[in-house]
């Protein structure tokens, strides 16, 4: 009996994906005795998975949870500690252990091929997050708002795989358009924007370096037409033509492709590409993917602790966007180990429930094929003719001794 191996946790599994609890940074951690660097980002970690909603829940569920303490060779820490340890955790460690993560999840996916038609998307876009009034001052963007931003390249690898792959940092004063500089460097991608960054400049440099793009203008954008093609009568399709614009910094003219299109609510979107290979049609359905990284800030803010940081300084918040980063690349690898078709928000769920469980259940729980056969009870429609006045209700008294 004493030979048995203890089967793996759950928790350990996820931390050990990281490889960091004897880490030890040479200068941040000089002369520290408690609470190194690897120790905190395994606790802030798990405190983003498990969605601990105080530094106080942090410290609590190391005293009352062995495993943790065990995996983190931590038996307790004050909350005031880890407070502190947030703006000293080194930020260059904290990145490279993100790009690792997320590297690795697009090295998965990098044969992939892309949406059928339309090849692999990379859709920008930015997300704010906003900040308190007096501590988030640092941050200031106008007298109604502190707020900093993630500026993010979210990958579409094919119809069912979708990951950020890099996302820039900054305060939410910088512009859309300037954080999108370092995310726009792959010709064998095609990039999706909003109106947020149209910039002719910018149109006419990745035409030059032979980058594809598709980008939303605003109805009252002065473009000038060219050559228009015909368009499907019956089809949501508005308009197909050339239109002639204009480098505002070296006044050189470029020809870019114009396509208007109606939603089903029947209103008008206007986009510029510089892919002729494709339909109108196809190049409209190149911008209706773009929703596809609003689902996924969406996803980030609700399910992990982004919007109610634990601590308001610069450093500090840089420190725990990256943490959240980190804990989102655990579940996109252990859906990716696991070759489960369930969505991160399920497993993540799952995660959460048989945190302290063995790994066997986990994977039981995940794979389980659903015992319910019926698609449940039908509600029967009403018979007799329809209210042709709204139901009156009275006042209703009851007291309860």
């Amino acid at each position: 009996m004493g030979n048995i191996i203890p089967k793996e946790t759950v928790i350990e599994k996820c931390l050990h994906m990281l490889d960091i609890v004897n880490y030890r940074h040479p200068y941040s951690d000089h002369g520290a005795k408690k609470l190194l660097t690897g120790q905190a980002i395994l606790l802030l970690v798990e405190a983003q998975l498990r969605r601990h909603d105080s530094l106080w829940d942090i410290s609590e569920n190391l005293r009352a949870k062995d495993t943790l303490q065990k995996l983190v060779e931590l038996d307790a820490i004050h909350a005031s500690s880890v407070h502190r340890k947030l703006e000293t955790l080194p930020r260059e460690v904290l990145q490279e252990l993100c790009h690792a993560v997320l590297q690795r999840v697009d090295t998965y996916h990098q044969q992939k091929s892309g949406i059928p038609d339309l090849g692999k998307l990379h859709i920008i876009d930015a997300s704010k997050i906003s900040l308190p009034k007096i501590a988030g001052e640092w941050a200031y963007c106008s007298k109604h708002e502190n707020s900093i931003k993630i500026h993010m390249r979210y990958v579409l690898a094919d119809e069912k795989t979708a990951y950020p792959d890099r996302f820039v940092l900054s305060t939410g004063a910088v512009s859309d358009q300037e954080g999108a500089i370092e995310l726009v460097v792959d010709p064998a991608a095609t990039y999706v924007f909003d109106r947020g960054y149209i910039n002719y400049s910018h149109f006419h440099q990745w035409m030059t370096d032979s980058i594809p793009f598709v980008a939303r203008v605003k109805a009252n954008s002065k473009l000038k037409v060219i050559k228009e093609r015909s368009v499907p009568d019956d089809s949501s399709l508005v308009l197909d033509a050339d239109v002639e614009l204009k480098n505002p910094k070296t006044d050189e003219t470029f020809m870019l492709r114009l396509v208007e299109y109606k939603d089903d609510e029947g209103k008008v979107y206007r986009v510029v590409t510089n892919r002729w290979d494709l339909t109108a049609f196809e190049v409209s359905e190149i911008y209706r993917y773009r929703w596809k990284i609003e689902l996924f800030f969406k996803w980030m803010k609700q399910h992990l602790k982004v919007v109610k940081l634990y601590n308001h300084k610069p450093e500090a918040v840089w420190n725990q966007i990256y943490i959240a980063m980190i804990a989102y690349g655990l579940c996109e690898l252990i859906r990716i180990e696991t070759q489960t078709e369930k969505s991160n928000w399920d497993i993540l769920k799952l995660l959460r429930i048989y945190w302290h469980d063995v790994w066997d259940c986990f994977l039981n729980a995940l794979h389980r094929r659903a015992c319910r056969s019926s698609k449940g009870r039908k509600k029967k429609a009403k018979k007799g003719r329809p209210r042709k006045h709204p139901k009156k209700l009275k006042a209703v008294q009851i007291v309860v001794k």
